[in-house]
């Protein structure tokens, strides 16, 4: 029953604005990449886990790769706060290394457990470089977090965006 408009007044319908819900077509999932990328990394701990538990061999080559791998991803995040941090034309060398270092990152986790036994010379020098990465990987690691956390800090903070525990998030 329509309800009667008083003169000069809205209706009761036209005052209250009514949320629709989004059609199933239209909510939000995962991109591709994402989902993909969350499976490797799943993969890898179940991979872990398997070498644990002596289920699988994995040549220590290919652990040293994966070590580089990590040190490469751990170089990328450090280069991307240069990327911010800096003026032009050291911002650019930046954006360089970062690509660089993932591209780096990426050969290590295909193509070097893949080929080290074929290219004789990347196998004898990818398990010493894998010991060095490992311990160079966490100290660039370490060095990222106290980068981050003085970055973080020197950034004035608006009121607005300091949150009820006293964190600070972007608006």
């Amino acid at each position: 029953m329509p309800e009667p408009v008083v003169q000069g007044g809205l209706s009761r319908r036209n005052r209250t604005p009514v949320k629709t819900k989004l059609p199933e077509s239209t909510r939000r999932i995962p991109a591709q990449g994402d989902v993909i990328l969350i499976f490797i990394a799943l993969s890898y701990v179940l991979l872990g886990i398997l070498k644990a538990r002596e289920t699988v061999v994995v040549e220590p080559a290919v652990i040293a790769s994966f070590s580089l791998a990590g040190m490469f991803f751990a170089l990328s995040d450090l280069a991307k706060i240069g990327i911010r941090w800096t003026g032009r034309l050291i911002g650019s060398i930046c954006l360089a290394l970062y690509y660089a270092f993932l591209l780096a990152s990426a050969l290590c986790l295909i193509v070097v457990p893949l080929s080290y036994g074929s290219i004789g010379w990347l196998g004898s020098i990818i398990i010493p470089l894998g010991d060095i990465s490992t311990f160079a990987g966490m100290g660039v690691i370490i060095g990222i977090i106290v980068i981050n956390n003085i970055w973080r800090r020197s950034k004035p903070t608006d009121p607005a965006k300091i949150g009820t525990a006293g964190e600070t998030y972007e608006a």
